[in-house]
């Protein structure tokens, strides 16, 4: 399916559009905007006025930034430290507990009385008698690995206390020690942020009196008198500051490794002991794991050869139920799809009543099925087979008419239903749907009342078909195959004809519908407002002629440029289909998997099937036979095994007429001839209902 994805990715990038201009602004090293110019200083009688500005320097917050993020760091140590201690003295003691009572299960199993020592001895000596040598070696292995593991755990259950007690005392409280050292930068930054405000607010009276327009000379000579000693200050405080963080900073890098190599000393020492004892069995443990991974792989591949085999099971079973009344479906010469588009042309439109019948009989809603069909016609493959039925089923009035099913209502909507595939609807995004969406988003631009709206719509027109001409590639093959029978077709029956209706198909049937009706189609989330709906007819309509070859009548707006520009494109479109001759006719892999079909669409369909039974069942046995009848019949009653039995109906429940009060004859005293196709489904359709189990037999 990589076609599929270069197809959308080919069509979002045809789609982009780009921004409007943006304005940039420039920023300087210092975070300030620069302006169109900068401020020109201000002259005074005494000099120019001062532009001094305190600034923080830069390795201030360089390294409280330093700082602060070693005291997250150490927090989140602290933090993660004392999960690890609750955990330990949790772990801890319930070691001691398990330790115990697995040392007292063993001190049980080992200790006995005299007597019981001998029944004991004498039932093992019975049991080993009647058990096979595996199973004895097993046990064996068993008490021994629980001897091994009581004295194990026996001297090992302190250790993990020890661990915790180590993790608390030489890494919680010493990094606590380390986090208070950071905390005095409080102290040294309060100090600096008072003296940074006390200069800052000197300078900004010194400015103040050098802009008034009668300057103090008295009061200038003491603020800078004063602003002198505030910038002592200040710089005594800053280097002060700068000093305290940069040792603090150093501090933390040598106390924390401090830290950590005590901590591992002290594991160090307190794991002596375990690790002589952990060296002492792991031989041991090494080789009993290499047993235990042993059985486990081969009960881990049991279960799975289990689960497969009934997997395989079940999908045996569901195929056996469903594939039957499928390949009915989708097998030619397609019998069953005649007989189901035979009955669902009559669902839509049904018969009137016959004249002088006082019956009234209220239709059943329609049975909506076919986008169902082609999602099982998708699943088998057998799209390809299905059009070129259709096709070949047509011929002779493509070649009259030049127009692809123009009374098989049912057949076209099982090709419009096509649309909706997935494998199907990013090719027609690709095609139309930038147009579309000029179209619904401008539509008093494509206005067909007016010469210019004509002329935009010409060029939407000659716009996709640029890109169709090159878009054999993402065709998919049943859509190729059915065009191609469609030019072998009309090659033998009008072979002097130079211009025949081969569009017929993909441009009438395929792409007309899908513009017209885009909101149904997936090319657009919302049904478009009138005056678009009406340009899209139209500009489908354009599709319509020139698949079909035929033109504009004169009558008609711009007739004449339209058919020229149809003309244009003709011979094009003669070697587009000449390129799908020679593709890649491989069919592509189905975008709806079996199982996806057995639980949504076959319902679906059986559920028409089951309405209609009685006439089905009729035209099997008039126009097949009996084996033909009984393949049908079996089929359907395999989907029937499974399904709960039908309840008890009222009488109240299966009349679904009305009887005149002069015309007192029952329905079933009438006869087939006196009732309409419509209230003979009807019939059946109970008729069925009553005898479903009687069909399961």
């Amino acid at each position: 399916m990589s076609k599929f994805t270069a197809l959308l990715r080919k069509s979002s990038s045809m789609n982009l559009s780009l921004g409007g201009d943006r304005s940039s602004v420039m920023i300087d090293s210092n975070g300030g905007i620069n302006g169109s110019s900068p401020d020109s200083s201000l002259h005074t009688p005494y000099g120019d006025a001062t532009n001094e500005k305190v600034i923080e320097p830069l390795e201030i917050k360089t390294y409280e930034k330093n700082l602060a993020d070693i005291k997250a760091l150490l927090n989140d140590i602290i933090k993660t430290a004392k999960v690890l201690n609750e955990r330990g003295d949790a772990y801890a003691k319930t070691q001691v507990k398990w330790s115990q009572s697995f040392s007292k299960d063993y001190e049980k199993s080992t200790t006995h009385s005299s007597s019981a020592q001998q029944v004991y001895a004498q039932q093992q000596q019975l049991q080993s008698s009647a058990e096979s040598q595996s199973t004895s070696d097993s046990n064996l292995g068993f008490i021994k690995a629980l001897e091994q593991f009581t004295s194990s755990i026996t001297k090992t259950s302190g250790y993990e206390s020890e661990f915790s007690t180590s993790i608390s005392e030489g890494i919680i409280k010493p990094i606590q020690i380390l986090i208070g050292y950071i905390d005095e930068k409080k102290q040294y930054r309060k100090k600096f942020d008072k003296t940074y405000t006390e200069f800052e607010n000197i300078i900004a009276k010194i400015k103040n009196q050098q802009t008034q327009k009668k300057i103090d000379i008295l009061k200038l000579y003491n603020y800078e008198k004063e602003k002198s000693k505030l910038k002592t200050n200040y710089e005594n405080v800053k280097n002060e500051y700068i000093q305290f963080l940069i040792d603090t900073q150093n501090k933390m890098h040598t106390e924390f490794i401090d830290i950590l190599v005590l901590h591992f000393e002290s594991l160090q020492l307190s794991n002596g002991n375990a690790y002589t004892e952990y060296a002492s069995i792991k031989t041991y443990i090494d080789s009993l794991r290499t047993w235990c991974l042993s059985e486990q792989d081969f009960f881990q591949k049991e279960v799975i050869e289990r689960d497969q085999r009934r997997i395989a099971e079940l999908q045996k079973e569901e195929n056996l139920k469903y594939q039957n009344i499928i390949d009915l479906l989708v097998s030619p010469p397609f019998f069953l799809w005649k007989q189901l588009a035979e009955f669902r042309k009559i669902e839509l439109f049904p018969p009137p009543p016959p004249p002088n019948t006082n019956v009234v009989i209220t239709p059943p809603p329609p049975i909506h099925f076919i986008s169902n069909l082609v999602r099982i016609f998708e699943a088998r493959g057998q799209l390809s087979e299905m059009l070129t039925f259709m096709v070949q089923a047509d011929l002779p009035n493509i070649s009259i008419s030049g127009s692809m099913l123009a009374n098989d209502i049912v057949s076209c909507e099982f090709i419009e239903e096509l649309s909706n595939l997935q494998s199907t609807t990013p090719y027609l995004k690709y095609l139309f749907d930038q147009s579309i969406t000029n179209i619904i988003n401008y539509h008093d631009n494509y206005r067909i009342s007016t010469q210019q709206g004509i002329q935009n719509l010409i060029s939407e027109f000659e716009y996709i078909m640029n890109i169709f001409k090159d878009s054999c590639e993402y065709l998919p093959p049943f859509l190729k195959k059915a065009s191609i029978e469609i030019q072998n077709g009309l090659a033998k029956l009008s072979p002097s004809n130079k211009s025949p209706p081969i569009g017929c198909f993909l441009f009438s049937r395929f792409f007309a519908p899908a513009i017209a009706k885009p909101y149904t189609h997936s090319l657009f989330h919302v049904i478009p407002s009138d005056q678009a709906t009406e340009v899209l007819t139209f500009f489908s309509s354009i599709f319509f002629n020139f698949g079909c070859n035929q033109n504009f009548m004169t009558s008609q707006t711009c007739a004449q440029q339209l058919n020229e520009a149809m003309e244009r494109w003709k011979p094009t479109l003669l070697q587009f289909f000449d390129v799908v001759r020679q593709s890649d006719l491989t069919e592509w892999d189905p975008s709806v998997s079996l199982s996806e079909v057995y639980i949504n669409d076959i319902p679906v369909v059986q559920q028409f099937i089951k309405r209609h039974y009685l006439l089905i069942s009729s035209g099997y046995s008039i126009q097949k036979g009996r084996e033909e009848l009984n393949q049908f019949t079996q089929a359907l009653g395999q989907l029937e095994a499974d399904d709960p039995p039908p309840t008890e109906k009222t009488t109240s429940s299966k009349q679904h007429h009305k009887v005149d009060s002069k015309d007192s004859t029952p329905r079933d005293q009438l006869s087939p001839q006196q009732l309409s196709p419509q209230q003979n489904s009807q019939i059946n359709e109970n008729e069925y209902s009553d005898n479903s189990i009687d069909l399961n037999k």
